[in-house]
């Protein structure tokens, strides 16, 4: 039985630090011949810019042209109870994206530590990371990996 307005500790969660991916299992773009890969962490923490969510985040790129890989950040935010296990989410409210930031882009052929970060809402009470691999390709659209989103609901 749970008490009426007690929160899981798991929810509680400023400053945990969530993980996206690893390193033998990295986010992998591919387009016009080049290949980016990235993984990382994501966290919400308190800075001197105020609360924020932050990826951190390691990316390498096997580059083909003039091509440049980075990864992109969306904070979702929201203002019910939620938990996220790792296969399924439950929560009284859904999460909407806020805000979004990408890391500097760069076309090291060796993993590269790159962090962006972007305010949270107000108006909510939680808010998790998703991020995705992208490849900056000049005069065309950015290749993209699916979203990975981060585990827990974390409250800030």
């Amino acid at each position: 039985m749970v008490a009426i307005g007690a929160v899981p500790t798991t929810a509680q969660a400023l400053n945990a630090v969530r993980t996206w991916n690893t390193v033998q299992t990295p986010l992998k773009v591919t387009g016009y011949g080049s290949t980016g890969y990235a993984y990382g962490t994501w966290r919400v923490g308190n800075t001197s810019n105020g609360t924020r969510s932050i990826a951190s985040t390691y990316s390498k790129l096997s580059n083909a042209d003039d091509h440049k890989v980075y990864a992109e950040l969306g904070t979702q935010v929201n203002a019910g109870y939620c938990i996220q296990a790792s296969k399924y989410m439950s929560c009284t409210q859904k999460y909407w994206d806020h805000a979004s930031d990408e890391t500097d882009h760069h076309s090291s052929k060796s993993y590269v530590a790159k962090s962006a970060s972007t305010g949270v809402s107000g108006d909510a009470d939680y808010a998790r990371g998703k991020v995705r691999a992208r490849l900056d390709i000049p005069w065309r659209s950015d290749p993209a990996t699916g979203w990975s989103y981060t585990d827990g609901g974390d409250k800030y």
